[in-house]
């Protein structure tokens, strides 16, 4: 399974919080996109320096989120059996309130068929 990463873009943004007390919006979407596969079907290497999805295609508000142990977070959300049917989906981000990337997990391309649910989780470890 293809590890997430945390984007280097919201370590920021909790340093900045921690001194200076700066709104830090909550974790609160997961975007599910068709660009995080080359052309051999491998996942690219997601970047700590992405700012969004390679090729974003649906945003949902998180199903659960979730913290396991106490250096990580887990997302998860979910692709119902009517969404993107047709469509092969490859990557998946997390985002906070204010639409900004937290992290994001590539992995090799699932085509979604009508009658699949999917769901996704993304682990980030701090």
């Amino acid at each position: 399974m293809a590890e997430a990463v945390t984007t280097d873009a919201f370590r920021k943004r909790i340093a900045k919080h921690m001194a200076d007390n700066s709104a830090l919006p909550p974790v609160a979407f997961m975007a599910f996109g068709d660009g995080g596969h080359n052309a051999d079907m491998t996942p690219k290497a997601p970047s700590v320096l992405a700012t969004g999805l390679a090729h974003e295609i649906l945003r949902r508000p998180l199903a659960l989120i979730t913290q396991e142990d106490l250096f990580s977070v887990t997302g998860k959300g979910t692709v119902e059996s009517t969404d993107l049917i047709g469509s092969s989906i490859s990557e998946a981000g997390l985002f906070d309130s204010a639409g900004q990337l937290v992290g994001i997990k590539t992995f090799a391309p699932k085509h979604k068929e009508s009658d699949e649910r999917y769901e996704i989780s993304i682990k980030l470890r701090f």
